[in-house]
This record gives structure tokens, sequence and C-alpha cells, in this order.
């Protein structure tokens, strides 16, 4: 530990670890910094960085945390405000939500993602309080959707395949590979796996 680190509060320690990525994230993009070049540029050791952060994908969750924890204050805002409205226009406004969330932060979603993925266990991601939580929100208002004459609606399945599609994997894809607009893929998005949900 060095005389600067040593001098310095744990909270002063995680502020200029976090800021340092946010800064370096912004002007090199996230997947091309390192954890080395993190612990450099902060002025901290590495022993120091990971003791924190386990890797890159740890150091990310810290930076996206604050703006999920608004993504979800939005929606909630959102829903408790259209109560009035279809099923169908609540499960369009939140899925624009969630795409406007994703677009925002799709390659810090993409190194967290992939780390996840390349671990032991690699179902991790679904027992996330992230994926629980988009899980439990989409599955509530799938639950909206008018059945009967023989029309069954499986919630929990839709709404899991729902996250499986918006993954910022297949987001970066389709925009930086194949070309399409935010506002196509959620226009796409709406025709193909909302919209027939409520043809008769």
């Amino acid at each position: 530990m060095s005389a600067t680190e040593h001098n310095r509060s744990k909270e002063d320690l995680s502020k200029c670890i976090m800021d340092t990525a946010t800064q370096l994230f912004s002007e090199y993009g996230v997947e091309a910094v390192s954890m080395h070049q993190i612990a450099k540029s902060a002025g901290v050791g590495q022993g120091t960085l990971y003791r924190r952060y386990a890797n890159k994908a740890d150091l990310c969750i810290g930076l996206m945390q604050d703006t999920f924890d608004q993504m979800k204050g939005t929606i909630a805002n959102y829903i408790s405000g259209t109560s009035e409205q279809t099923a169908q226009e609540r499960l369009r406004g939140v899925i624009g939500i969630l795409l406007d969330f994703l677009g925002e932060k799709s390659k810090m979603l993409g190194v967290i993602h992939a780390q996840q993925m390349t671990e032991s266990n690699k179902d991790d991601f679904y027992q996330s309080p992230p994926y629980q939580y988009m899980h439990g929100m989409l599955t509530g208002l799938l639950s909206e959707v008018p059945q009967g004459d023989g029309r069954e609606i499986d919630a929990p399945f839709i709404a899991h395949t729902y996250i499986a599609v918006l993954s910022p994997h297949t987001y970066r894809h389709l925009v930086c590979v194949k070309g399409y607009s935010h506002e196509r893929i959620y226009e796409q998005f709406c025709s193909l796996y909302i919209d027939p949900l409520f043809k008769s």
C-alpha cells in the first residue's frame, strides 16, 4: 500500500476507483480498459483494487447500482401512474424504459454478462437481483394480459424470454453490426413479442 493510499479513507479510495474507472471507460471504452490500468490511474495497488472488486464485471456492477436503482424508480413511477392504460400500452412503455437503459449502458452490461457467463456457475445471472427484479416486474405486467377462450399466457416464461432477447450483446450486435436504430429495435420487439399477445 502506497503512502498516498494509506492516507485515504476506505470511502475516499472507493470513490477514487469509481471516478477513475468512469473516466477511463468514457475515454477508451469499457472493454479496452484493464483492471491494472484502473489501479495505476487511481494511484492504488492492484491488491487494494482486487480486494474491493474481484474483476471488471464486479466493478461495473458497483458503477451500475445507482443507475439501476434510478431505472427501477422510473419504472415504478410509470407503472403506478398508468393504471388506467391497457396492459399492452403498459408493457410497451416498460419495454421502452428498459431499452433506453440498455442503449445507454449496453457496453458495461455486456462486460457484466460476459463475466458471469464464463464463471463456473453460468446460471448466476438468473439468480442475480437485476434478473429477479426484471422477471418479477415483467411477470406482473404479463399477468394482466387478457386470457380465456382457450388462450393461456405463461407469464413467467414470456418474461424470461423478454429478458433473454433484451441481452446487452444482442442489442449491441443489432445496432453496431446490423445497423438497426434504437427506435426500430423497440418497434420490432413490440410487434413480435407484445402486440400478438393481444390479438384474438
